[in-house]
Formats: C-alpha cells, sequence, structure tokens
C-alpha cells in the first residue's frame, strides 16, 4: 500500500519533478556547449595566430629583407588579424594595421628567443595576441586577433541557446502530459541514465524487459551512451590532426592567392612559382582528402579485398620500377632481390601495391644517402617482403607509434617529407586484413627494415 502511494505521489507529481530535472540539463548542456565552443574557438585562433606567425619568421628567417617584410605585411592586410613586425630593439619595422595602445603595451622589453600565446583571455583583452622570434632574435612578429569578433559570435550562440531551450522546454512539457503510471518507474531509470549522460558518464545500464517503445527508449538511450563515449575518445583527437593537416596547405593557398588577385607580383616567373605553390598544397590536401576515405572505408567496414592469384614478385618489381626515377633524383640506390621460390599465391593485387608503393615511398622520403633494397623470400608458412633503407630511422620511443592514425616522425619536418600520417595505418590494415603481419626494426640514423609477412594462401 505504502509502495502504491509513492507512486501515486510520483505520478501526480512526475510533471513537475521532470521539468525541473529537464531545466537543470538544459542548463548544464547550455554551459558545456558555451564553454566547449568558446575553449575550442579561442584554441583555434590562437594555434591558427601561432602558426602563421610561425610560418612569417622562418620565412623572414631565410630572407630578411625588406621585400620580404612588405610581401608578408601585404598578405596580412585586409584581413581580421593584425601583424606588427620589430626589430630585436622592438622597434616597428612594418605592420598591416596601425598599432594602438594596446598593442604597444604588449611589446617585449628585454630580448627572448620565444614562440608563443602571449595572451588568448577574450573577456578582458582587446585582443588575442602571439610572439615568434625571427631567427635568432633578428626580430619578432606579433600577431593579433579582434577579441571582438569573438564576443560577437559568444552573444550570438547564447541567443540560439535560450530560443532552442525554450523550444525544447515546451515540448517536454507536451510529452509529460500524456505520462501514465505503467512508465513511470521506467522513466526514473532513464532520468537518472540521462542525468549521468550529462555528467559525462556515458556507459549506462538501463534494465528494461520485452520489447515495447519504453524498451526500445531505453535501449537506445544505453547505446546512445556507447556512441557518445567513443565519440568523446577520438572527437579531439581527429579534430584535432585533420586541422592541423589542413590549416598549413589552406595557409599557404589563400596567402599565395591573395598576392595573386592584388597583383602583387615582380614578373610572370614570380606568379609561375606563386601558382606551383598553389598547385603542391592543394595537391596535399587532395592526398589527404583520399587518405581519410580510405581510412573511413576501413572504419565502417566498407574495405573489401579482391583477391585472385599473383606472383608478387612482379608487383614489387613494378613498385621498384616507378619509384627509381624518385630515388635517382635522391642519388639513392634501388636495389632487388627476388627469391625464384615464392610461388603465387591469392592476394588483393591493387592493395598490396599500395602497401609496397608507400612504403618504398617513406624510405626514399626518408632517407638522404645510401639505398633502398628490397627482398622477397619464403619463411615457413609466409611470403616475406622486407624494404630496408639507410635513412634516417626511428627512434625506439616512437616505433610503436608510427601505427597509430596521423602520427609522423619529426612533426617539424611535416613540410619537407610531406604526407598525412595515415599510411602505415592503412598498410598496416591492409596487411592483417590478409591475415599477415607488418613488422619493423629501426635504429636511429642508421635505418630502418620494414617486413611484410602474407600467408601462401593457394585456394
Amino acid at each position: 500500500m505504502r509502495g502504491r502511494t509513492i507512486l501515486n505521489r510520483i505520478s501526480l507529481k512526475l510533471g513537475f519533478l521532470f521539468s525541473g530535472v529537464f531545466l537543470i540539463l538544459l542548463l548544464i548542456q547550455g554551459t558545456i556547449l558555451y564553454g566547449v565552443f568558446t575553449n575550442l574557438f579561442v584554441d583555434f585562433v590562437s594555434s591558427d595566430l601561432l602558426v602563421r606567425g610561425s610560418n612569417h619568421a622562418k620565412a623572414l628567417e631565410e630572407d630578411y629583407s625588406q621585400e620580404m617584410l612588405n610581401h608578408i605585411v601585404s598578405m596580412e592586410k585586409g584581413g581580421e588579424t593584425g601583424i606588427v613586425i620589430t626589430d630585436k630593439d622592438q622597434n616597428i619595422i612594418g605592420s598591416s594595421v596601425p598599432p594602438d595602445v594596446e598593442m604597444k603595451k604588449h611589446l617585449l622589453k628585454n630580448k627572448k628567443t620565444l614562440n608563443e600565446i602571449v595572451t588568448n583571455d577574450w573577456k578582458k583583452s582587446k585582443y588575442i595576441i602571439t610572439i615568434s622570434t625571427i631567427g635568432k632574435i633578428k626580430g619578432y612578429i606579433y600577431m593579433y586577433y579582434p577579441t571582438d569578433i569573438l564576443k560577437e559570435t559568444v552573444s550570438v550562440l547564447k541567443i540560439l541557446i535560450l530560443v532552442t531551450s525554450i523550444g525544447i522546454v515546451f515540448l517536454a512539457f507536451g510529452i509529460i502530459g500524456i505520462l501514465s503510471r505503467k512508465i513511470t518507474q521506467p522513466l526514473l531509470l532513464m532520468k537518472e541514465a540521462t542525468n549521468k549522460l550529462a555528467q559525462g558518464l556515458y556507459k549506462q545500464d538501463i534494465p528494461s524487459k520485452g520489447n515495447d517503445e519504453i524498451a526500445q527508449l531505453a535501449n537506445s538511450i544505453q547505446k546512445l551512451g556507447e556512441q557518445l563515449q567513443y565519440y568523446e575518445d577520438t572527437r579531439n583527437e581527429f579534430l584535432s590532426a585533420v586541422s592541423h593537416e589542413l590549416r598549413t596547405p589552406l595557409t599557404y593557398i589563400k596567402g599565395y592567392s591573395d598576392v595573386l588577385i592584388k597583383g602583387i607580383i615582380k614578373n610572370s616567373d614570380e606568379q609561375a612559382e606563386y601558382l606551383a605553390v598553389i598547385n603542391r598544397e592543394a595537391k596535399r590536401i587532395s592526398f589527404l582528402v583520399n587518405d581519410l576515405f580510405e581510412m573511413s572505408k576501413l572504419q565502417v567496414g566498407r574495405f573489401q579485398l579482391q583477391k585472385e592469384m599473383a606472383n608478387i614478385n612482379l608487383i614489387v618489381e613494378k613498385v621498384a620500377s616507378s619509384l627509381k626515377p624518385t630515388a635517382a633524383k635522391k642519388g639513392l640506390e634501388l636495389n632487388t632481390n627476388f627469391s625464384l621460390q615464392v610461388p603465387a599465391f591469392l592476394i588483393d593485387v591493387q592493395r598490396i601495391e599500395q602497401v609496397l608503393y608507400n612504403l618504398v615511398e617513406n624510405a626514399i622520403k626518408y632517407t638522404d644517402f645510401g639505398s633502398i633494397d628490397i627482398h622477397s623470400f619464403i619463411k615457413n608458412d609466409f611470403v616475406v617482403i622486407e624494404i630496408r633503407d639507410t635513412g634516417m630511422g626511428i627512434p625506439e620511443m616512437e616505433i610503436s607509434k608510427i601505427w597509430d592514425q596521423f602520427y609522423r616522425i619529426e612533426k617539424s619536418r611535416g613540410r619537407k617529407t610531406g604526407g598525412t600520417g595515415l599510411g602505415l595505418y592503412i598498410a598496416k590494415q591492409i596487411v592483417e586484413s590478409h591475415h599477415g603481419e607488418i613488422k619493423v626494426e629501426s635504429i636511429e640514423n642508421q635505418g630502418s627494415t620494414f617486413s611484410i609477412y602474407l600467408p601462401k594462401e593457394l585456394e
């Protein structure tokens, strides 16, 4: 009787209770959304300013001339970001906007070698500011982003959250009006689960019986929590990696295209040089998109092998022949040594060729002198392909990480060697889909050996 009385009280007061909980969840969600958006936006702007300032500093380090200084200033003119360039004694030698008091206040008083964010307090400061040193303190590059833009964006976000919240509240009141005593208990369980979801405890176990709409809803919330946990774990890493890979080529494309549009060029040779840079960076973005497409197929299970009987020695020879000119340009020897005992067996020719091309191309990229040797032989029940180089090698602490998505050794050399950090990840997935294994042995500054083990499937 007592339990029934409690249920009746819950049924009668469920509307008020659920409404209060719902409003709290909306407030928490709005606060989280507000904080996440502002933090991500500020971090993105700060990182972008730092990267652009660093790139400008590197350009001036290589060519510290008035012409280059004017070129950098002209690239930033007309945009939202301001740039101030000083010499080593903090004398302003170039700026895209007239420096105001707030800008001058952050000029260094003493010589320092740094590359950092000076301030990103968008609520109190007039600018988000970064400083980059030119060479061995030849001067400094100050980047300024007006916080007024961010404040306007945040104001619009607040209005959107408020309007959305009001709409959701009215919708919730309508649903609460048709709740019955029969669904009180499972709804309370789901309420507790959603409270935990709002607090970041995504994996929930919600007891449900039968297969009616309430049970399906409980299962859906449980699956949603599992998906949210997965997305929370991968979202930051993915966004950080992709934005980093896209930001640099897009900055170059925008900068050089702006120069071409403004007609700030001397002659046709300089124009051709700028167009070549734009074309190269566009290709880099294209390679990234292709690799992302391959990665997405692997992750959603749409990656299928088309196996056929083939002699892997012929595939290796094809890859070696296509890359020999590239190796020759660097003065490298590309040698092959095939075992005649290697039989034809079932493989996806196109995918294995992709793996070998990636590994040999990487060997060429990271080898400055010496040779790249490719061997094939039989070991137990496996056909083994070894790619050995005399290049820079891989630090011992990095070896276990090279198979991760978007991971690249010596990221500071990324523009020199190129690549998206997905090649080895995709190669590993292709080999393992053949029930094989890929291994690496490497000594820093001495070279690396990648070994592919493929089972001899004859039928």
